[in-house]
């Protein structure tokens, strides 16, 4: 759930509030209302080994929640992301996530203005072993 006018209203899509990397989540853990659910959204993810980097909501609706961790050329990661999602991180989040993979972020305004999505609403991933 996340505070609309007020009031406590359903996110529309997961992805806004979640991210799960080769080793590390963010996700928007104050979205998770019932503290049952969100103690197992956290202890699942910790028996995954991923790291979590929990954001605010007001970083979530920055969608700082929707990125997309991809590997380039030599293996290298990077964690894709708009321009409004990386300005919303703390120093601290953008350190931990610079552990998984440089960041790389793009201006989206169109696509989060009129679209209400953001940079993995436009990529898909592949996976397909090497041949």
């Amino acid at each position: 759930l996340q505070t609309v006018d007020q009031k406590r209203v359903a996110v529309y899509h997961t992805n806004v509030i979640l991210c799960i990397g080769e080793a590390f989540a963010v996700v928007c853990l104050s979205c998770i209302d019932n503290a049952q659910e969100r103690k197992s959204v956290v202890a699942q993810l910790n028996s995954d080994g991923k790291e979590i980097i929990d954001i605010t909501e007001e970083q979530m609706h920055q969608f700082a929640g929707n990125m997309l961790q991809v590997k380039g050329l030599g293996d290298k990661r990077f964690i894709v992301m708009s321009q409004s999602a990386l300005e919303s991180l703390t120093s601290n989040q953008k350190n931990l996530m610079e552990k998984h993979g440089a960041l790389l972020a793009a201006g989206l305004p169109t696509i989060e203005t009129c679209g209400g999505g953001s940079a993995r609403c436009m990529m898909a991933e592949v996976f397909l072993p090497k041949s």
